[in-house]
Parts: C-alpha cells; sequence; structure tokens
C-alpha cells in the first residue's frame, strides 16, 4: 500500500510534516509520538497489513520534532498552536471524524483538541501509555526513572544529553537487544534532533484538563492501553485520574508491557485498535 507524505501547514505558518498510508475508505486513526521522537517510532505500524487493510493510519511530527518546523519562541507552543496542528494534518489529508492515538507526551495533544477543536472533532480517543495532559498529574505519574532523566535533557553538558536521550529511549524499550538494534538508532538519532530548548518547548504550553473531562463525561470514546511494567510511568496514576471521566472506556493493561507497548506489544494492540474503531 502506497504511503504519501506531505508537509501542511499550521494556523501560524508552522510547517508539518506527515504521512498517511492504508485504506482510504476505512476509520482514520491518527498517530502522534512522544517527546524526542517522531513518525518513525511508528515505523513497524505502517507495515502492519492487517492495520492497513481495515484503517487509514496518519502520523505526523509534533512541532519542533522531526522535520516539522522549530518555531523559537515558547509562546508559538501554546495549546491552540498545538490543536491547529492536529487539524491542518486531519483536513491536509481529507479525512474526517479520526480516531486520535496519543502516546506518551502524544497524549497531551488529546487535551488540545478536546479544548480547541469543534465538538465531535474526532471519533474517540486511544491512549498509549500515555500523559493524558501537561500539569500537576506529571508528578504523580512520572517515574523516578523519568523524574533523573528530565535534568539531564536540559543540560548544556553535549556529552552527557546524548547519553541521557540514550538513556531515555532505553527505557522505553524493555527488551532491547540484538534484534531490535537499528530501530534504537533511529529512535536515538530522532531525539539527538533535539536541543535543551526544543525539549523545554515541548512541555510548556499551559493545559486545562477539564474539556477533556467534560468530553469523557459527554460520552467521546476510550480506550486506554499500557503495560504492567513501563519503567517511565505510573499508568494507573492516569487511570485513576483521567479515565474515571469517561463513561464510554476500555481499559486494557498487557503483562509485561513497556511503555513503547505498540511496538513490543504490537499484535495485541492492533487487535485492540482494530476492535475499537471498527466496533
Amino acid at each position: 500500500m502506497s504511503k504519501v507524505s506531505k508537509l501542511v501547514t499550521s494556523s501560524d505558518g508552522c510547517e508539518i510534516f506527515a504521512e498517511g498510508a492504508g485504506n482510504l475508505d476505512g476509520p482514520t486513526i491518527v498517530l502522534v509520538h512522544g517527546l524526542g521522537s517522531s513518525t518513525v517510532v511508528f515505523n513497524n505500524l505502517f507495515k502492519d497489513d492487517q492495520l492497513l487493510s481495515k484503517v487509514y493510519l496518519v502520523r505526523y511530527d509534533m512541532r519542533s520534532h522531526g522535520r516539522s518546523g522549530r518555531p523559537a519562541n515558547q509562546s508559538d507552543y501554546s495549546s491552540p498552536n498545538f490543536a491547529s496542528d492536529f487539524m491542518a494534518v486531519v483536513e491536509g489529508f481529507n479525512r474526517q471524524n479520526p480516531y486520535l492515538l496519543g502516546w506518551s507526551l502524544g497524549g497531551t495533544v488529546v487535551t488540545d483538541v478536546c479544548t480547541h477543536c469543534p465538538a465531535g472533532y474526532v471519533a474517540g480517543i486511544i491512549y498509549v501509555s500515555a500523559l493524558p495532559y501537561i500539569g500537576a498529574i506529571m508528578m504523580d505519574l512520572g517515574k523516578e526513572c523519568l523524574k533523573n532523566l528530565h535534568p539531564r535533557l536540559l543540560t548544556q553538558d553535549a556529552a552527557d544529553a546524548l547519553k541521557a536521550r540514550i538513556d531515555f529511549v532505553d527505557s522505553t524499550i524493555n527488551d532491547c537487544n540484538a534484534s531490535n538494534w537499528d530501530d534504537r538508532l533511529l529512535w536515538v538519532g530522532a531525539f539527538s534532533h533535539l536541543n535543551a530548548n526544543d525539549v523545554l518547548n515541548a512541555m510548556s504550553r499551559q493545559q486545562d484538563p477539564e474539556p477533556l473531562f467534560a468530553a469523557g463525561r459527554g460520552g467521546l470514546r476510550l480506550l486506554h492501553l499500557y503495560g504492567d511494567a513501563d519503567q517511565q510511568l505510573d499508568n494507573v496514576v492516569a487511570e485513576a485520574q483521567v479515565s474515571k471521566h469517561f463513561i464510554n472506556k476500555k481499559v486494557v493493561v498487557i503483562k509485561g508491557g513497556g511503555h513503547a507497548l505498540f511496538y513490543e506489544f504490537q499484535g495485541q494492540v492492533v487487535e485492540e485498535l482494530l476492535a475499537f474503531v471498527t466496533k
């Protein structure tokens, strides 16, 4: 199945790199990556014939990541801008009523969308080991591994900054071995494109979770996937503080699953995705 790549322009002029592939007649899932990564983390999903035969996949690089624009000012990383990026991607591929899959930091885009996009813009939410919003929840949700990495990702010490990016990637994949070494290098390379200012900007915007909670109470569908061996996040916190607001939800905890759940447990995740979006 052919893959389409394009640059779309957000409302503030920032260019967003995006790709699409799959069944144009099926439901759409827009994949949003986590901190320091890019569309490359979803390479395996973009090769999954079972998934591509039934849905249309779209993935994009968040601003300051990958091949998307990298505005210099922190004011350019506002919640309305992140929502506009998402809409520019959806409309750039001429898709309607997509599902939004947010992995890790990518989960925060759900809150931007619920706050600034028209009601009913998305058909449902898929959290995968997700940070639901930027705010106080981060103190409880982040494990010691992540808290220890945070200052090192912002350091001006070039050697330690690179080592921190390697350690960050290694903490997303529990079974890092020779069979996935190439992917590991690709993910580390993606994070190496971000300097300290990029990392800070990606996590700087103010978000109000109430529109997210209201959407959940209003019936917006949620699939919450996480593993019980995640080194970075205590996902039970997100389930307790966020998923509880959703009256129409399914929570799936995968035994032995780490942070990059879609990578190490691809088959099980794909099965859950298809059941959710084709229901």
